[in-house]
């Protein structure tokens, strides 16, 4: 009877601190069906899961972090052996060799380890939260603040009826999914209030994924695909300092916590640059079940930004000013046309290809794992300071045949025709838009004064302003791409790129057709359409020569 009531208050007691570890929460693909699991049985059975099936993709981006992170931990390859990267590369290539999965006993170990700070609602060691904040902060952002998707405070409705007033509550493993999006892509500029040594400040700086577009390798599992992920120690951030004592390590495996106003130490290794970049503060608050969350604090965390960091999963262009800049997300851009961006060693704009890509090619990974590499991008179109547009997820196809090179730094003929193929398309795009531009100020312009005053105005009222680009170029765009996409994936499927152009310009010319068909019967329009059309046309002009 002792050992029922020890076992019944224990259980209790898990219930409500919600162990990460054990209770099911993470949205898995098993067999063709979804499933949840908690991170020991994730780890465990890796090697069966086909994937993640989290549906919000910010936090799927945050998530995979974190369990890159503890997967380098039970392989030991958050360190550098003696070998060097030579040796690194070697232990993971046996690893993807084996197949099976990660070894249980470092599983279990792992987590024994680091049960205590694996809690979400702990109230001395919170997973990723900050359990000050409790007397920090004398108000609370609501549940509402916590969910991106969600309306808070006078925002509009625009993914469901939710208000402060009545806030609906959280499952507590639906919210860690969203405390991880908060603090990878939370937002900058007003927040809670927080008052630290006497000092108030109600204002944060955004999160360090914020708009961005993160690319991750997709194994034919999740142990697969966890390993792909690991960034080679070349993409590692350095110590600044040989003495540095700082041993590289996640929030969740130490109990101090940071120092709110002084300048944050920079990342000394992968666990860090991975697991510790926010800037965003937060604490949830159960119910009295422990299962869900009723209420939260988003605050700030830091005073000042951290040391700038290379994140390895996103891809960089160069400025006019020869600085390197994350690719924004752009929930109107289909991921095909970052395909070669993300792939080319040499882009030749002096911009950076995601760092995690350098450790995969066909020399550096087993045949078969190499030959099922795919990519999957995660992005959150959002501006800089509060406004949230639309998260996306894609997945590339087999991407072999465009890593496939012999040497180490040059790219695939294959990979290179991708670009030529990605700027054909966009140069036709440019073209379309510029001849409906054109077409639309033409069609548009004011009658001539002998036309009777009532039949100007009335034509104005109907067609709009003369200036500006009209309705017609956004039609033909939303037609224009998706045709553009389906030409592409034949091109790489035929591994020839040579008539790029003019394959895109008649996709082009028949948009522009097509969106300009209804003014076609009147003169007026005729001639506008036809005045117009030769800037579509001329793309066809390398056809007609090849022909020759």
């Amino acid at each position: 009877m002792i050992e029922v009531l020890l076992f019944m208050s224990c259980t209790a007691v898990d219930t409500d601190r919600f162990p990460l570890d054990r209770r099911p929460w993470v949205p898995v693909f098993v067999d063709g069906t979804t499933e949840r699991v908690g991170l020991r049985e994730l780890f465990v059975r890796a090697g069966e899961l086909e994937g993640l099936a989290v549906a919000v993709p910010p936090a799927a981006s945050g998530l995979m972090r974190v369990l890159y992170a503890m997967a380098a931990r039970i392989t030991g390859l958050h360190q550098l052996p003696n070998g060097g990267t030579e040796a690194w590369l070697d232990r993971r290539y046996e690893l993807l060799e084996e197949g099976a999965g990660f070894d249980p006993d470092s599983v279990n170990a792992y987590f024994d380890r680091h049960a205590d700070g694996l809690r979400l609602h702990d109230p001395v060691r919170p997973f990723l939260q900050d359990p000050r904040l409790s007397e920090e902060c004398s108000g609370s952002s609501g549940v509402n603040k916590l969910v991106m998707s969600r309306p808070a405070g006078s925002n509009q409705v625009f993914f469901g009826h939710f208000t402060d007033a009545e806030p609906a509550l959280l499952p507590s493993g639906e919210a860690v999914l969203h405390l991880l999006t908060q603090l990878y892509y939370g937002q900058s500029g007003q927040c809670t209030p927080r008052t630290v040594a006497g000092q108030r400040y109600g204002n944060t700086m955004a999160g360090p994924l914020r708009r961005s577009l993160s690319c991750h390798p997709l194994g034919r599992s999740l142990y697969e695909t966890l390993l792909l992920g690991l960034p080679a120690p070349g993409t590692w951030p350095q110590r600044p300092d040989a003495d540095l004592d700082d041993e590289d390590s996640c929030p969740w495996e130490r109990t101090e916590l940071l120092d709110p106003l002084q300048p944050p130490k920079p990342a000394v290794g992968p666990l860090s640059m991975l697991t510790e970049q926010y800037q965003h503060a937060v604490l949830l608050r159960p119910g009295p079940d422990g299962h869900s969350v009723v209420d939260a604090v988003i605050t700030w965390a830091l005073r000042t930004n951290r040391p700038e960091l290379r994140d390895p999963y996103l891809i960089w262009d160069e400025t006019k000013e020869g600085v390197l800049r994350k690719r924004y997300a752009d929930a109107k851009r289909a991921l095909w046309r970052d395909l070669d961006a993300m792939i080319l060693q040499n882009r030749g704009d002096g911009g950076r290809r995601p760092p995690v890509f350098d450790g995969l090619t066909g020399l550096q990974l087993p045949e078969e794992v190499f030959r099922q590499l795919r990519v999957t991008a995660y992005g959150f179109d959002q501006d800089g300071q509060t406004r949230d547009t639309a998260y996306f997820s894609a997945v590339t196809p087999l991407l072999f045949p465009l890593l496939d090179s012999t040497e180490v730094e040059a790219d695939t003929a294959l990979a290179l025709g991708a670009k030529e193929g990605r700027e054909a398309a966009e140069k036709a795009a440019w073209h379309l838009v510029t001849a409906l531009r054109a077409a639309w100020r033409t069609y548009t312009l004011p009658f001539t004064e002998e036309r009777p005053r009532t039949e100007r105005t009335a034509t104005a009222a109907k067609n709009g302003p003369a200036k500006g680009e009209g309705p017609w170029p956004e039609a033909a765009l939303a037609a224009y791409w998706p045709a553009a996409e389906e030409c592409f994936w034949r091109m790489l499927d035929a591994e020839d790129f040579t008539a790029a152009l003019p394959a895109f310009g008649r996709i082009a010319l028949s948009v522009y057709d097509e969106v300009t068909a209804s003014v076609a019967a009147q003169p007026r329009g005729a001639k506008a359409r036809e005045s117009a059309r030769g800037l579509v046309r001329t793309l066809l002009v390398h056809e007609r020569g090849r022909s020759r």
